[in-house]
Formats: structure tokens, C-alpha cells, sequence
């Protein structure tokens, strides 16, 4: 009995931080503010406004990661079949590569710093291998078509994805926190109300784990109440 107030405590502290934690999924964008977001972009200044709508959809809609924008690479893209393919591995040495490899080495002993820089770039895990279709809209079909038309690959830093969100997130005078990590909780809610089922909307967003899928599909209500509606009213 003397154990149990202590694992009392320890559930209630537990339950304390589930309930004060922000999570991404708080911070998805409606149809609405995604609109704002993406017309926003159109009056930042060039190459400003046209490397943010790039970020802006390619997050938004398809679900890129930040690291995987920032490493974006045009011959990722299978124009035959309008896939785009985020690779095991990408050579590179960009800032963002160089401190992730001096951290990996920092930590293992047996690991060099230019050993652990050959194998960046890599996205977060393995699931996170994917092919992702991008013939979802004529709008993301030709962003990616003029996106390769003017660059071989996304020509700024990590950090850049993140200040051309800001930036246009600022000009269209969204309240709330907008971040790239938000963009993609925000494809996530997108494609679930639209009625991707588990197993896919796991594989197109390169989930490990197939409850966060369903995390998703279960927070968007109104597709649940469309969903039972064409079942029960035909």
C-alpha cells in the first residue's frame, strides 16, 4: 500500500502535462487561413514569395517535413507518374548537416564527424522513405513544375523554410502559431476530412506508427458526421 500514492502522483502528473502540452495538431489551419496563407505569398517580394508558396503547399498539402523541403532536390521528382520520391539518403553539407553530424559524434565515441556527415542527409526515419503523389491539385502540380523550371533544388538554409513561413504567415496577419511542423499537422487533418483511410494517410505523411494516422482521422469530427451521413440518409 505504501507504493500506491507515489504511482498516484506519478498518473497525476502524467495527466497534468497531457493536459498543458501544446500539441502541433492544436495549430492545423482551416481551409480559410490556408487560403490567407497561400495568397499572402504572392505579395512578399520575389524569390521570397514564390519560395514560400512552395513551402506553404508542398507542407501543407503534401506533408513535407521541414528537413525535407530544405533538402528537396528536383531530381527527386518522377514526373511520369507525378510522384515524389523522398530518398534514404541525399549527399550534403549544408549547416544544418554539419552541426546534426558534430551532435551524433558528440555522443558516440566511435563516430567521426565526416563519417557521420556522409550519411546526411536522411529524413527522420525510415517510414519516413516515401513516395508522395502530387497530381492532388492543378495548384501543387504547377508549383512543383515551376519550382523545377527555376531551381535544381531548394536553394536556402533549414532555418529559411522556417522565416518564409513566418513572413507569410506576418503578411497575411494569421493569429496563432504557424510553423512548417503546423503545415504538416495541418495536410495531416486535410486529407483525413477528406476521408483517407488510416493505412494510407500513414504512408503518404511517412508515419512509424500507424495511431497517429488514426489520431487524426479520429480528431476530424466533421468527416466522421459526413461519413455517417452518406451511410444513413441514402
Amino acid at each position: 500500500m505504501a507504493h500506491h500514492p507515489k504511482s498516484n502522483n506519478g498518473w497525476a502528473e502524467r495527466h497534468r502535462k497531457a493536459l498543458t502540452t501544446r500539441h502541433t495538431h492544436e495549430d492545423v489551419l482551416n481551409d480559410r487561413e490556408f487560403a490567407l496563407l497561400l495568397e499572402a505569398c504572392t505579395a512578399l517580394p520575389d524569390p521570397r514569395g514564390f519560395e514560400a508558396r512552395f513551402v506553404c503547399l508542398v507542407g501543407g498539402r503534401l506533408g513535407l517535413r521541414a528537413g525535407e523541403i530544405a533538402h528537396f532536390r528536383t531530381s527527386w521528382i518522377d514526373w511520369d507518374r507525378k510522384l515524389i520520391r523522398i530518398p534514404r539518403h541525399e549527399s550534403c553539407s549544408c549547416g544544418y548537416c554539419r552541426r546534426q553530424a558534430r551532435q551524433e559524434a558528440a555522443h558516440n565515441e566511435q563516430l567521426t564527424v565526416p563519417d557521420a556527415l556522409a550519411s546526411r542527409w536522411h529524413p527522420k526515419t525510415i517510414a519516413s522513405v516515401r513516395l508522395i503523389p502530387f497530381d492532388l491539385s492543378l495548384r501543387i502540380e504547377l508549383c512543383i513544375e515551376r519550382f523545377a523550371n527555376r531551381y535544381d533544388g531548394f536553394p536556402r538554409s533549414r532555418a529559411t523554410v522556417n522565416r518564409r513561413v513566418q513572413e507569410a504567415a506576418e503578411e497575411a496577419d494569421l493569429t496563432g502559431r504557424i510553423y512548417p511542423h503546423c503545415l504538416r499537422a495541418t495536410a495531416a487533418s486535410y486529407h483525413a476530412y477528406k476521408g483517407v483511410a488510416p493505412v494510407p494517410l500513414q504512408a503518404l505523411m511517412g508515419w512509424s506508427d500507424l495511431a497517429t494516422a488514426q489520431k487524426y482521422i479520429r480528431i476530424s469530427g466533421t468527416a466522421t458526421a459526413d461519413a455517417l451521413r452518406q451511410v444513413h440518409h441514402r
